[in-house]
């Protein structure tokens, strides 16, 4: 149990909401060696000679360790099972890290094994927090962002609409534009750049990916509504000095990513990650003349730096983003040989530089101060048919904060402002016909500056409390006020509750917030979106776990039960349904809300093998008003009622061989009318996807194989009107399904070097 703690307090140290500076530290790594080879240990434990100052080991084997205050230089790392080692540190250069390599004991009783969950529920955090690890990023093919949910029933991904390949996401029966993005606790994926960001990040680059419920941290802004998805990129002084990844399917989408490693001195450190994919063939398998998915050419280059100062206790990482996508859809070549073809030509361009620097304060341990600041720039042209959006985004973002403690480490806090300003140059035209709007700005410009205190009190594991308020004068909305809460209270060390409350805020940027929709004959009515205002909501939820002993050594049976309830006071109403010919936007008038329940349940059936349920149910209701005034109170269309989910993971000895089979059901979801708010209500079927992936591992040179959607399962006639694209009855925004049927793929992983 003590090694248990120990690690979740690394764990949520990891992914600390603040900048901290560090204190002189010590890098490694462990591995552990038998008959079969050599694998990474994870859980093992690395501790100072003679002192109870230790942690543990990541799922990876590496491990991170402050320099001990009784002055000793002899560190020890053990494993049960291994025989232990010591080392000491003054025989090494400075900035070299520890690599440990134990043997394995000749005892046939003890059987070890390294066990790495691909979804793990923090026991320590304040809030409702669920890990993706680096296990479960490699338990499907992961080539991005969107496709690393698989195995998870908290978020679901789905296409925006049927020709342009962009992909939304929805936490909590809500879209996921009421979800905070985070690279690495810096704002991420906003406007312009959210459009098709989903597809930008590559499941290569990362390390993990932190998915929290409901009201958050003030420190990062008013605009997490319905919460939080942190992305942790691997970095330059603990990963591989070069990792290969090379993936192929059958739908002749190739891609590959490179990231690398290198020291430069015992103080600076650099990675450079690169990305290139391409999916040249058109495949029309429904025979409905549209591509399923438009042929696309994606090249990201993502170059960051790390310098750390022990003598100054300085730390800095600085990182550089290069991006390029091309998208060429809509109908197929004999169409285009044919003339008058509908097509789609999307290109999107960007470049983005963020640095984040803390600074160690005084001699008290924990006090720091930190500045975070990133500027984006990114440019989008889109043409869907005979209708064009077209919009340059600048954005600058500044966060200084300052950590410190009351008396004792119990008492915590963090004071802070921040100002952001989103400079945004974007016109809206429909050539159509019936339509025949001229380019139209919708473009904005909104600065907003602010500050903050979050106060945390913690009562021996037993009790935290997060309270946090902030002030913000936006330019465009006045003044806005944020308070937010959590609580964590553990009963015992096997039942822990979490609650919490808070108000989030959010600017609506409609066009971009709706770019399925552009895919349609209908028209936008866009001439009052300047008078649209901010979208305003509470947030309001409660979690417990039981943290259950199994039958299996040192492993647990989870049970996680949540509740959350989103009460919105303003919203701005995406209305389809007042006609067929256009689509509204206005300001909600009455009450509009989201409940969402959720149930995951982990079992370590046996040694290896690992069952993951989990289960979903959403109630989301808006509120519609006619050109009369009258209101419709609806369920929000698209949005399903319920989704489940069963993984089942198994390992041999050392993770040699890995299996892994996971089972999506998907209940109906309501489809917006056509006929006016009283139109017989229209659902879509019940229908379940089935994944699965193969996985032989080797210490320097993976290979997988699997099969997405293996039961070849496809939503049929996507596209409303697809003969007559240009007339007013084309839609091909009602998606609830998967428009691409089986994908078998392979690919292959080498790792060469290690840090």
């Amino acid at each position: 149990m003590r090694q248990f703690i120990a690690y979740s307090v690394l764990l949520i140290m990891t992914v600390g909401l603040s900048v901290k500076a560090p204190a002189q530290v010590v890098n490694g790594r462990v591995t552990g060696v038998d008959e079969g080879g050599r694998a990474d240990l994870f859980g093992a434990i690395v501790m100072w000679v003679g002192t109870n100052e230790g942690t543990l080991t990541d799922e990876d084997g590496r491990f991170t360790i402050a320099l001990p205050a009784s002055g000793t230089t002899l560190l020890r790392a053990s494993y049960i099972g291994f025989d232990s080692h010591t080392v000491d540190i003054k025989d090494l250069a400075e900035g070299e890290p520890v690599m440990f390599e134990l043997t394995q004991l000749g005892i046939d009783e003890i059987v070890v094994e390294k066990r790495r969950s691909g979804t793990t529920f923090s026991r320590l955090a304040t809030q409702k927090l669920e890990t993706i690890t680096g296990a479960g990023l490699m338990k499907m093919a992961c080539c991005n962002l969107s496709e690393s949910f698989e195995n998870s029933a908290t978020v679901t991904v789905g296409f925006t609409d049927a020709v342009s390949g962009a992909k939304q996401v929805q936490l909590l029966g809500l879209s996921g534009i009421y979800t905070q993005m985070l690279d690495e606790n810096v704002p991420t994926m906003r406007r312009l750049a959210s459009t098709y960001g989903w597809n930008y990040t590559p499941g290569p680059w990362l390390e993990t990916i932190h998915i929290s419920k409901g009201a958050s941290t003030v420190v990062n802004g008013y605009e997490s509504i319905a919460g939080q998805i942190n992305l942790e990129f691997k970095k330059p002084d603990n990963t591989e000095t070069l990792f290969i990844n090379l993936y192929g399917d059958e739908s002749a989408r190739a891609e590959a990513n490179i990231t690398s490693a290198e020291r430069i001195n015992d103080k600076l450190t650099t990675g450079l990650f690169l990305h290139g994919s391409a999916e040249r063939m058109g495949h029309d398998t429904n025979d409905d003349g549209f591509l399923d998915q438009p042929r696309t050419k994606l090249v990201n280059v993502y170059n960051r730096w790390m310098w750390i100062n022990p003598d100054t206790g300085v730390e800095s990482r600085t990182g550089v983003k290069f991006l390029y996508d091309r998208r060429e859809g809509g109908q197929t070549s004999e169409y285009k040989a044919a003339g008058n073809a509908y097509l789609t030509d999307i290109t999107n361009r960007g470049v983005s530089v963020f640095n984040k620097t803390g600074v160690k304060l005084g001699h008290r341990e924990g006090q720091s101060l930190g500045v975070i600041t990133s500027y984006t720039h990114y440019r989008q042209e889109s043409r869907f048919g005979l209708k064009e959006y077209e919009g340059t985004q600048n954005t600058f973002y500044i966060n200084t904060l300052f950590s410190s403690y009351i008396n004792n480490t119990n008492h915590r806090y963090t004071t802070g402002a921040s100002f952001n300003l989103d400079d945004i140059d974007a016109t809206y035209s429909d050539a159509l016909p019936f339509n025949d709007t001229p380019a139209t700005s919708v473009g904005r410009r909104e600065a907003v500056g602010g500050a903050y205190a979050q106060y945390t009190y913690d009562w021996f594991d037993k009790l935290t409390v997060l309270a946090g308020v902030r002030a913000d004068y936006n330019s465009r909305y006045g003044w806005l006020f944020t308070p937010r809460a959590n609580i964590r209270y553990a009963f015992t060390e096997r039942v822990v509750f979490r609650a919490s409350a808070g108000k989030g805020y959010r600017s609506p940027d409609v066009v971009t917030d709706n770019i399925g929709l552009m895919a349609t004959s209908r028209n936008f009515v866009v001439s009052g979106i300047a008078d649209l205002d901010i979208e305003e909501a509470w947030n309001y939820g409660a979690n417990i776990a039981f943290y259950i002993p199994s039958w299996q050594p040192s492993t647990d049976i989870v049970l996680s039960l949540d509740y959350f309830h989103t009460d919105f006071r303003n919203q701005a109403v995406i209305d389809m349904e007042r006609d067929t010919r256009n689509v509204y936007f206005y300001n909600l008038e009455g009450k509009s809300y989201a409940d969402a329940w959720q149930a995951d349940l982990s079992i370590p059936l046996a040694r290896g093998l690992e069952l993951l349920t989990a289960f979903r149910y959403n109630d989301t209701r808006i509120t519609y008003t006619d050109t009369d005034g009258k209101r419709y109170r609806k369920e929000k269309p698209l949005t399903s009622r319920y989704r489940g989910l069963v993984n089942v993971s198994y390992a041999t000895r050392f993770q040699k061989w890995v299996f892994d089979a996971t089972a999506q059901f998907n209940g109906p979801t309501r489809l917006p009318g056509l006929q006016g708010y009283g139109s017989p209500t229209e659902h879509s079927p019940f229908f379940a996807v089935y994944f699965f992936q193969i996985t032989k591992n080797t210490h320097r040179f993976d290979i997988y194989a699997g099969a997405e959607n293996i039961f070849d399962y496809k939503q049929k006639d996507p596209i409303l009107n697809a003969g007559d694209p240009f007339g007013t009855g084309f839609d091909s925004s009602r998606i609830w399904g998967p428009l691409m049927g089986r994908k078998i793929y392979a690919g292959i992983r080498l790792r060469i070097g290690r840090f």
